[in-house]
């Protein structure tokens, strides 16, 4: 939408009635009808006295409410957790827009906020949308004032978008443009800093009227040398406002029903990355992806000739052709399997992307990367023509970059082939590999693009790719996850009364427990119900291999951070965004000691998630780096785990403890089916097992470790 003009300065009229909406309430009254407006339905969080104001709205006693439904308000046993929660939320809901729903914190000033700081570098890593709202002393309080801290400033590098309110007036702006900059272009983390006393502060005609006539006018020769403290500035000659910094704004303009509407405005670096101009460009070997070159061509997305006709007709034309599925692929499983069909192109999915493509079809190859199936990581090196869809090319899937798609480079030089990339930031093209084409569109716009020209005029040649579809098939006969196996041990158990008898156990590993899951999940039909969570580590890396993904958005975790101890408030999160799901935390024992404190909130709010606990007594990833980087010098990596089930209890929870083999399908089948409207906690021992394929530090993609055995490695090339 273009902004609309003026024959004079009208956007502080627009400004005003906007601002007429809200005329009478406080600045903790606004944001509270901001996040009913932007359709929050549960807000996390934790206490303290610099948000007192705004924490009043929630009570179901306050006299805003009356019989009108309630945000309902969690509280956490601490921030960081708060912020794991509200990330579930957000990686597990859309809104009817497709978009991901913004997860809501809420916390008090100094530690509050400090305490936040993992969670919100985690989802800014990650690409999930969290509006975070955080206490600060009063203006009028001393320098050094009781739990102050520079918030914004801590945040500013670690947010999409980081600000201090400086008036009442502001707040109703900045609530909208929060939640709409967490949610467009590559969602994000925004954070807001509220000072009390600003809280209370009333809208009334002196406020808004000293706030309109402080407004500075925006202009785009400003970008580079104004300040940006001013947060609202006024365009002149049209009826749009700039929100933002100065440098990293956008505009708006209001509605005849008062509300603010995004509007187009400008193709800087910050603009191309919230808007899709659903453009192709062509040429790569320029510096500056900003500057126009004569190499650079362009075309428009789903246009009948030039460079759409030119890269479908690559597209069709390729006999090795694969896909990565990324994140930005996930509203689009429809369409990509229509493509991925009809001209029988093998697809591999990122880690944030598990399901988007259902791994029961014979066109699957499953997860693409360092921990990954062998399949598509063979598959890519040897691919002709590689289609990236929605992701960003990060490490773990390129390996180490020089030796990253041989094949696709040496068929792009002969024209044959190359690199497709579809991104909706411009900031992407060529930022870790140099495409063919580069593709500024939403995936499912890219792929509805596609299947529309194939469809109206499909490949000539149709078994083109059988031979390839054939290699496929033949690297998963070859290259299988496999599964340790341990024999029958013999015990003499003494039972409680004095009785001795001998009984046979066999011992576990992380694999094993995961795949009978899987196993159960699928033989009830119960797999497309079902949201998983993990931390990171060993148990992560199994579930991404071992579970059989089929919807998107199925599989929360922590990838870009790798942030241990999210998989409890994730799978939290998922619960109370889906209640008729069946939400799974699949955790090891080093990631659940960081944030078991939560089992406080599950009780309390009796929140109906399932705990799976994989405890092996150790930071097995690590421990197996050490075994081949460090000749075996375990330091760091081993846990003294509590007994699971006895902490549960303490909470009130249900639990299930298993150790053998012999024990596990009827006990996990208990954990599956038994307790669908309470929470229960299920403690697997385990023992200590790498998690295989991996890909060798520092090596080729294809350069895989498949069996557990000693070698030599590059030890100046330690994982990190």
């Amino acid at each position: 939408m273009p902004i609309n003009g003026s024959s004079s300065s009208h956007s502080k009229a627009a400004a005003r009635k906007y601002l007429d909406t809200f005329r009478g309430e406080t600045a903790a009254h606004i944001i509270y009808s901001k996040l009913l407006e932007h359709n929050v339905q549960v807000v996390n969080g934790y206490s303290g006295g610099a948000i007192l104001p705004l924490l009043d709205q929630f009570h179901k006693k306050h006299p805003r409410h009356g019989s009108a439904s309630r945000i309902r308000w969690i509280t956490n046993s601490n921030e960081s957790s708060a912020g794991h929660v509200a990330e579930g939320i957000a990686k597990s809901s859309t809104e009817s827009d497709g978009k991901l729903a913004a997860g809501i914190v809420v916390a008090t000033s100094g530690p509050g906020a400090t305490n936040l700081v993992t969670p919100v570098t985690d989802a800014l890593c990650d690409g999930v949308p969290l509006v975070v709202l955080c206490g600060q002393a009063a203006t009028t309080a001393p320098k050094d004032a009781f739990q102050s801290c520079p918030a914004v400033d801590i945040m500013k590098p670690i947010t999409k978008w980081s600000y201090q309110i400086k008036n009442a007036a502001e707040v109703p702006f900045a609530m909208d443009y929060a939640f709409y900059i967490a949610r467009h272009g590559r969602p994000g983390p925004v954070f807001i800093d509220l000072p009390k006393d600003l809280q209370i502060q009333q809208l009334n005609d002196e406020v808004i009227g000293n706030f309109l006539d402080g407004l500075k006018s925006y202009s785009e020769d400003d970008v580079g040398s104004a300040s940006d403290k001013d947060f609202v500035r006024l365009i002149p000659d049209t009826t749009a406002i700039h929100l933002g910094r100065v440098s990293q704004g956008l505009s708006f303009q209001v509605d005849d029903e008062g509300n603010l509407i995004h509007v187009e405005s400008g193709h800087d670096a910050y603009h191309l990355d919230h808007h899709n101009t659903d453009t192709i460009y062509s040429g790569v070997d320029y510096a500056d992806i900003y500057d126009e070159t004569k190499e650079r061509r362009t075309g428009k997305l789903g246009a009948p000739d030039g460079l759409m006709l030119e890269m479908v007709e690559l597209i069709k034309n390729a006999k090795r052709p694969f896909i990565i599925a990324g994140q930005g692929a996930n509203d689009a499983s429809e369409e990509l399997l229509e493509l991925a069909e009809s001209l029988q192109i093998p697809v591999a999915t990122t880690l944030h992307a598990l399901g988007t493509f259902d791994e029961r079809h014979a066109l699957a190859t499953n997860m693409l990367r360092m921990h990954a199936q062998a399949t598509p990581n063979y598959l890519i090196q040897d691919c002709d023509l590689l289609l990236c869809i929605g992701s960003r090319f990060d490490d773990r899937i390129t390996g180490r970059p020089s030796d990253f798609i041989p094949a696709a480079r040496q068929a792009a030089k002969e024209g044959r082939g190359g690199v497709i990339h579809v991104d909706v930031r411009f900031s992407e093209n060529a930022k870790q590999v140099k495409p063919t084409y580069f593709v500024h569109s939403t995936g499912k716009k890219f792929l509805q693009a596609v299947n529309s020209a194939i469809r109206a005029n499909p490949p000539k040649d149709r078994n083109r790719t059988k031979p390839w579809i054939k290699k496929k098939m033949s690297l998963e006969k070859e290259y299988p996850i496999k599964i340790t196996k341990y024999n029958p041990e013999k015990f003499t158990i003494t039972d409680d009364d004095g009785n001795t008898r001998e009984v046979t156990r066999t011992r576990m590993c992380c694999q094993s427990v995961i795949a009978e899951m899987n196993r159960q999940l699928l033989e009830t039909g119960k797999i497309d119900e079902a949201i998983f969570s993990t931390g990171v580590g060993i148990h992560q890396m199994a579930a991404a291999q071992l579970i059989t993904w089929t919807k998107p958005r199925q599989m929360l975790s922590s990838g870009s951070l790798g942030t241990m101890g999210v998989s409890l408030g994730y799978c939290m999160g998922a619960k109370l965004a889906n209640p008729t799901k069946m939400c799974i935390s699949v955790d090891g024992d080093g990631s659940f000691n960081m944030t078991f404190t939560e089992l406080k909130t599950i009780g309390e709010e009796k929140i109906p998630v399932k705990l799976l606990i994989l405890d092996n007594e150790s930071q097995m990833m690590v421990e197996y780096w050490q075994r081949l980087f460090h000749d075996q010098r375990y330091i760091a990596v081993r846990n003294k785990s509590p007994k699971y089930t006895t902490l549960a209890s303490a909470f009130g929870i249900k639990s299930i403890y298993c150790e053998s083999e012999e024990e596990l399908e009827e006990k996990m089948r208990s954990f599956l089916f038994d307790y669908d409207d309470e929470p229960v906690l299920f403690h697997v021992r385990i023992e200590r097992t790498p998690c295989l394929p991996m890909v060798a530090p520092g090596q080729p993609l294809d350069n895989m470790i498949l069996v557990d055995e000693d070698f030599e490695v590059d030890k100046s090339a330690a994982p990190s």
